[in-house]
């Protein structure tokens, strides 16, 4: 007969065992998704961002221009908020309205990003999943401000 305690016990090194799995297994679903052989830059202005609850990700909306002078728009993946905080990731380190440079993955074509957004998409992520659905969908490694400031957003092995 098992203790209240012995239960306890094993639930909390069930706990332990099964993060590192998580974690495994979501970045095995951002390798599946990303292009890890080819890394893009986009600089623009950021004009939203979607915070959503851990573990789904944190995704930035940028206007950019291209080499014609175009303006079109991108969707940027990163980390979840906790993944972020963890690394020294500060809420305010980023201003809406200020042109930021950010280096990262291209979207492999033919995925499905909506499998991996929280529901319900609206507001910034539904724009970033019209994006996405575009093939402007990058998973941002790293972000560089306008005074050469690097903040890591997400991780890509």
């Amino acid at each position: 007969m098992n203790t209240p305690r012995e239960l306890s016990l094993f639930a909390m090194i069930a706990g332990m065992l099964a993060f590192p799995v998580s974690a495994l297994l979501s970045q095995t679903a951002v390798d599946q998704v990303y292009d890890k052989t080819r890394q893009v830059t986009v600089t623009g202005m950021l004009i939203g961002s979607a915070t959503t609850r851990p573990p789904y990700s944190v995704y930035l909306l940028i206007s950019a221009q291209d080499a014609k002078g175009k303006v079109e728009q991108w969707a940027v993946e990163g980390d979840s908020i906790d993944e972020l905080h963890k690394r020294g990731h500060k809420d305010d380190a980023l201003t809406m309205g200020e042109v930021i440079t950010v280096t990262g993955h291209p979207a492999l074509p033919g995925k499905r990003p909506e499998e991996r957004m929280p529901k319900p998409v609206r507001g910034a992520l539904e724009r970033a999943l019209e994006l996405a659905k575009g093939g402007r969908l990058i998973y941002g490694t790293e972000i560089t401000l306008a005074d050469g400031t690097k903040i890591p957003f997400g991780r890509m092995k």
